[in-house]
């Protein structure tokens, strides 16, 4: 399982036409400096106009102009800058361009802080003849944005400070990933062929998939007792995370620490609530997948070590990367020719950045700057796991191609409630259209499929509502005044699990896996992945049922960016999450599958399972 550096392929060894085409951005380096050192100019204009916004509907929409260029100029140098390092990461003039933009954006945070309070500060009724002004129609959003935060925008001189602090309130983020990446020493295993291993948190996630249950609980202990041993060490530093998050959201007079994340993409509190209240009443069904991969496993009780393993084997076959381009191309063609005919144009123009390459970043992600194509970052292993991060990608991908065609660039950006839906339709068409494939129906490779689904949506719906939770408790335990102590934590963390995790031995390292979650330090962003699964569960239904009045929603929410609130987007959509009738329908695709499943074991796919998984082992 183990890589040798020497197996690694360098960039250069790479085809031209398996990395992605950054030309868009710039044609090289030297265009890059060209771009950096003109953002001090940029940054001068946008100040020229400090103290002059009651000039007038012309002067505000000159300084808003200069702030779009700033921002769209400085947003390239910082996307491409940080691809460039992400490419080979060991890189030193890589890194030295990106801590050099990283630099330059605080500086322009700094310039730009003067703008809303300056705005604010202007009479009602001067404010209102700016909002409807012909000259900055394209900024009524904007306008109508700003006048719902005005009892939370402090004064020009605070607003300053604040951006200036932006650089210090990153510690306790930046510690811990330090920490988690650079200092933790996990150890080594012993595989169940007698081979050390060395672990990292990648191979962790293949190890957690081994079908012996020796090697998952030998890398269990080894991985969560690294953050054991740290634990106080890690409770101190999300401890201070989530303390800056309510001393922030106090000098902005928030209720809450949630109510200022919230509040930024204007999702009401009962969102948040109603997810949690209609996951926790899914509990049963969760419990009875979990009697399955219980009965599956051939086991007395589950441990967490249990939860990752496939039930099924899925095909042993290496998917060439080509070939998982026309997979997904045909698993998301439900949304419609034109979707599926510019997504196979941006794989032609080399949107991806496919293999892995000597110190080039782990995992994948899609990204892209203002009027460039977007690019995906993949490490190509072959397996069909990889291909549903291709399609999941791919979808960021589509969101980002069509909101930049349809808006300026102050309204392209899209907020990550909505982000979440883009990706995780594509993975949800794509499994459907799997499972409607000749393959498919063979009880082995279809089981195996339900199971993917139904562990992704645990993953990501059940598991991220948990931990939506369990934010949500430890900055009202941080409000109340409640110290938040390793021993603390433990105990919340661990009551939660017992609720989502039913019939699963909650022990102490159970208790302590909330310190290997680095997405906890940008507090309440985890609950958009349920809120995404849920909302595209919904969609996908509705494309694959309704044709194409369905598609040409989805379409639209694509397109529109970030022109209105993430919730009315959503709802043009045909999702209405103010009401919990798109969760109970999630919920319900998930016991759908459940009971499909079920179904199968009934008539013996478990056994069926349990012996193509012996062969294959014999064979390797």
């Amino acid at each position: 399982m183990a890589t040798t550096m020497n197996e690694i392929p360098t960039r250069d060894q790479i085809a031209v036409e398996d990395t992605w085409d950054l030309t868009d951005m710039f044609a090289d380096e030297a265009g890059w400096e060209r771009a950096a050192s003109s953002i001090p100019a940029l940054v001068d204009k946008v100040k020229s106009y400090e103290g002059r916004l009651h000039e007038g509907a012309t002067v505000v929409a000159q300084a808003l102009a200069a702030v779009n260029h700033l921002q769209e100029s400085l947003y390239r140098v910082v996307v491409y800058a940080s691809l460039r390092r992400d490419e080979d990461t060991t890189n030193t003039e890589a890194n030295g361009r990106y801590e050099r933009a990283v630099a330059q954006s605080i500086d322009a945070g700094q310039a730009i802080a003067f703008i809303q309070p300056e705005l604010l500060a202007l009479a009602p009724e001067t404010f209102s003849t700016l909002a409807t002004s012909p000259e900055l129609h394209t900024f009524a959003h904007m306008f109508d944005d700003l006048d719902r935060q005005r009892a939370h925008i402090r004064s020009q001189e605070v607003e300053e400070v604040l951006a200036q602090m932006g650089d210090v309130t990153r510690t306790a983020s930046e510690a811990f990933s330090a920490l988690d990446n650079a200092d933790l020493d996990f150890g080594a295993i012993t595989d169940e062929h007698g081979n050390e291993i060395a672990l990292t948190k990648g191979r962790y996630a293949l190890l957690q998939e081994s079908r012996n249950r020796s090697v998952r609980r030998a890398a269990h202990e080894k991985m969560t007792s690294a953050y054991q041993d740290h634990g106080h060490t890690i409770s101190s530093l999300y401890g201070s995370s989530v303390r800056k998050d309510v001393v922030g959201a106090r000098m902005r007079a928030y209720g809450s620490a949630r109510g200022e994340a919230l509040f930024d993409d204007n999702i009401p509190d009962d969102v948040y609530d109603t997810l949690v209240q209609v996951v926790r009443e899914g509990s049963p069904i969760l419990g009875r997948y979990l009697a399955l991969r219980k009965q599956a496993l051939d086991v007395d009780g589950l441990e967490l070590y249990d939860l990752r393993v496939p039930l099924a084997p899925e095909p042993t076959k290496h998917y060439d990367y080509r070939e998982a381009v026309d997979i997904v191309a045909r698993g998301v063609r439900a949304l419609g020719d034109e979707y599926v005919s510019d997504l196979n144009a941006g794989f032609e123009a080399r949107w991806v950045d496919v293999h892995e390459t000597r110190g080039k970043r782990s995992g994948a992600y899609s990204w892209g700057a203002y009027g460039a194509s977007p690019v995906i970052l993949m490490n190509w292993n072959g397996t069909l796991s990889d291909v549903f991060t291709l399609a999941h990608e791919a979808g960021h991908a589509m969101h980002s191609f069509y909101s930049q065609r349809a808006q300026p660039f102050h309204l392209a950006g899209y907020p990550i409630f909505l982000a979440e839906i883009a990706s995780t339709v594509n993975e949800v068409l794509l499994t459907w259209d799997l499972l409607d494939r000749e393959e498919a129906q063979d009880p082995v490779q279809r089981f195996a499929l339900l199971n993917r689904f139904a562990d992704t949506f645990n993953g990501t719906v059940i598991t991220q509502t948990m931990f939506a939770e369990f934010e949500q408790q430890a900055h009202a335990m941080a409000e109340g005044g409640v110290p938040l102590t390793l021993d603390g934590l433990n105990d919340l963390f661990g009551s939660l699990q017992e609720i989502y995790t039913p019939g699963v031995n909650i022990d102490e390292l159970a208790q302590i896996r909330w310190a290997r979650i680095p997405h906890f330090y940008r507090s309440f962003y985890v609950y958009q992945y349920a809120t995404g699964m849920s909302a595209a569960i919904n969609i996908a239904r509705a494309v694959r049922d309704e044709g194409e009045p369905a598609q040409t929603r989805y379409l639209e929410m694509l397109a529109a960016g970030g022109s209105d609130y993430p919730m009315e987007t959503l709802k043009r959509a045909g999702v209405d999450l103010s009401d919990r009738g798109p969760l109970d329908i999630a919920m319900a695709e998930f016991e759908s599958t459940i009971s499909e499943m079920e179904s199968l074991a009934s008539d013996g796919v478990l056994r069926q399972a349990a012996e193509l998984a012996a062969r294959q082992a014999e064979e390797r």
